[in-house]
Protein backbone atom coordinates (compact mmCIF):
# COMPACT_ATOMS: atom_id res chain seq x y z
CA UNK A 1 0.00 0.00 0.00
CA UNK A 2 2.90 2.23 0.77
CA UNK A 3 3.78 2.56 -2.63
CA UNK A 4 0.53 4.32 -3.47
CA UNK A 5 -0.80 5.34 -0.72
CA UNK A 6 1.04 9.14 -0.75
CA UNK A 7 -0.61 9.29 -4.04
CA UNK A 8 -4.11 8.68 -3.15
CA UNK A 9 -3.57 10.80 0.30
CA UNK A 10 -2.67 13.71 -2.20
CA UNK A 11 -5.47 13.20 -4.78
CA UNK A 12 -8.37 11.77 -2.51
CA UNK A 13 -7.95 12.30 1.14
CA UNK A 14 -6.45 15.44 1.27
CA UNK A 15 -9.46 16.88 -1.22
CA UNK A 16 -11.61 15.89 1.14
CA UNK A 17 -13.09 13.12 -1.61
CA UNK A 18 -12.17 9.90 0.23
CA UNK A 19 -11.63 8.85 4.08
CA UNK A 20 -8.88 6.05 4.35
CA UNK A 21 -9.42 3.66 6.47
CA UNK A 22 -7.08 1.26 8.26
CA UNK A 23 -8.34 -2.19 10.03
CA UNK A 24 -6.79 -4.91 11.80
CA UNK A 25 -6.36 -8.01 10.91
CA UNK A 26 -3.74 -9.97 13.03
CA UNK A 27 -2.31 -12.85 10.38
CA UNK A 28 1.37 -12.94 11.76
CA UNK A 29 0.97 -13.92 15.21
CA UNK A 30 2.52 -11.49 17.77
CA UNK A 31 4.33 -9.82 15.32
CA UNK A 32 1.16 -8.09 13.83
CA UNK A 33 -0.12 -7.54 17.01
CA UNK A 34 2.32 -5.97 18.44
CA UNK A 35 2.89 -3.72 15.31
CA UNK A 36 -0.56 -3.34 15.46
CA UNK A 37 -0.97 -2.24 19.06
CA UNK A 38 2.08 0.28 18.68
CA UNK A 39 0.02 1.72 15.74
CA UNK A 40 -2.80 2.08 17.55
CA UNK A 41 -0.88 3.32 21.07
CA UNK A 42 0.95 5.83 18.63
CA UNK A 43 -2.98 6.60 16.69
CA UNK A 44 -4.01 7.87 20.58
CA UNK A 45 -1.37 11.00 19.98
CA UNK A 46 -2.23 11.73 16.28
CA UNK A 47 0.69 9.64 15.39
CA UNK A 48 -0.33 6.76 13.62
CA UNK A 49 0.66 7.47 10.02
CA UNK A 50 4.03 7.96 10.45
CA UNK A 51 4.10 4.84 13.01
CA UNK A 52 2.18 2.93 9.77
CA UNK A 53 5.09 4.11 7.76
CA UNK A 54 7.82 3.46 9.90
CA UNK A 55 6.57 -0.55 10.67
CA UNK A 56 6.50 -0.76 6.98
CA UNK A 57 9.86 0.41 6.57
CA UNK A 58 11.49 -2.00 9.40
CA UNK A 59 9.14 -5.01 8.64
CA UNK A 60 12.43 -6.93 7.99
CA UNK A 61 13.51 -5.98 11.57
CA UNK A 62 10.16 -6.80 12.93
CA UNK A 63 10.48 -10.64 11.40
CA UNK A 64 13.79 -10.90 12.49
CA UNK A 65 12.81 -10.00 16.17
CA UNK A 66 12.38 -12.62 18.80
CA UNK A 67 8.76 -12.49 20.19
CA UNK A 68 10.22 -11.46 23.40
CA UNK A 69 12.21 -8.69 22.23
CA UNK A 70 9.00 -7.17 20.10
CA UNK A 71 7.66 -4.74 23.23
CA UNK A 72 11.50 -3.44 23.31
CA UNK A 73 11.20 -3.04 19.36
CA UNK A 74 8.11 -1.11 19.48
CA UNK A 75 9.41 1.08 22.24
CA UNK A 76 12.43 2.12 20.28
CA UNK A 77 10.33 2.92 17.17
CA UNK A 78 8.28 5.09 19.54
CA UNK A 79 11.29 6.46 20.44
CA UNK A 80 12.03 7.73 16.50
CA UNK A 81 8.64 9.78 16.19
CA UNK A 82 8.98 13.10 17.22
CA UNK A 83 6.36 14.91 19.60
CA UNK A 84 5.10 11.32 20.95
CA UNK A 85 4.75 11.10 24.78
CA UNK A 86 7.30 8.65 25.19
CA UNK A 87 5.52 7.47 28.91
CA UNK A 88 1.78 7.77 27.30
CA UNK A 89 2.67 5.23 24.25
CA UNK A 90 4.97 3.03 26.70
CA UNK A 91 2.40 2.75 29.25
CA UNK A 92 -0.16 1.90 26.15
CA UNK A 93 2.14 -0.84 25.43
CA UNK A 94 2.64 -2.60 28.08
CA UNK A 95 -0.72 -2.64 29.42
CA UNK A 96 -1.75 -3.87 26.10
CA UNK A 97 -4.61 -1.26 26.31
CA UNK A 98 -6.06 -1.28 22.57
CA UNK A 99 -5.74 -5.16 22.36
CA UNK A 100 -9.23 -5.99 22.83
CA UNK A 101 -10.42 -3.73 20.30
CA UNK A 102 -7.40 -4.83 17.68
CA UNK A 103 -9.23 -8.56 18.09
CA UNK A 104 -12.61 -7.36 17.78
CA UNK A 105 -11.19 -5.31 14.36
CA UNK A 106 -9.68 -8.68 13.26
CA UNK A 107 -12.91 -10.81 14.36
CA UNK A 108 -14.88 -8.44 12.42
CA UNK A 109 -12.40 -8.63 9.43
CA UNK A 110 -12.25 -11.96 9.14
CA UNK A 111 -16.31 -12.74 9.61
CA UNK A 112 -16.24 -10.41 6.26
CA UNK A 113 -13.68 -13.06 4.69
CA UNK A 114 -10.61 -10.72 5.10
CA UNK A 115 -7.67 -12.56 6.68
CA UNK A 116 -4.84 -11.05 4.66
CA UNK A 117 -3.09 -8.02 3.95
CA UNK A 118 -3.70 -5.39 2.00
CA UNK A 119 -7.02 -5.38 1.13
CA UNK A 120 -8.68 -2.55 -0.56
CA UNK A 121 -12.45 -2.08 -0.69
CA UNK A 122 -13.77 0.93 -2.78
CA UNK A 123 -17.52 1.12 -3.13
CA UNK A 124 -18.61 -2.72 -2.84
CA UNK A 125 -15.26 -3.84 -5.17
CA UNK A 126 -12.49 -5.63 -2.98
CA UNK A 127 -9.04 -5.48 -4.11
CA UNK A 128 -6.54 -7.95 -2.50
CA UNK A 129 -3.16 -7.24 -2.45
CA UNK A 130 -0.53 -4.31 -3.95
CA UNK A 131 -2.32 -2.54 -6.64
CA UNK A 132 -1.18 0.09 -9.06
CA UNK A 133 -1.98 3.79 -8.58
CA UNK A 134 -4.21 3.53 -11.99
CA UNK A 135 -6.10 0.66 -10.60
CA UNK A 136 -7.17 2.54 -7.17
CA UNK A 137 -7.79 5.65 -9.07
CA UNK A 138 -9.69 4.63 -11.68
CA UNK A 139 -12.23 2.63 -9.31
CA UNK A 140 -11.99 5.25 -6.74
CA UNK A 141 -13.33 7.73 -9.64
CA UNK A 142 -15.87 5.71 -10.52
CA UNK A 143 -17.24 5.59 -7.72
CA UNK A 144 -16.80 9.29 -6.86
CA UNK A 145 -18.39 9.65 -10.11
CA UNK A 146 -22.63 10.35 -9.65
Amino acid sequence: MLAVEPEIIERYVRAGRVKLVFRAVLNHQERSVRASEAAACAAQQDQFRQMHTLLFEEQNTIWSTSNEGLLDLMLGFGQQLEGLDQEVFATCLANRETLAALQASDAEQRSRGITQQPIFEIGEQRFIGLQAIETMAAAIDAELTP
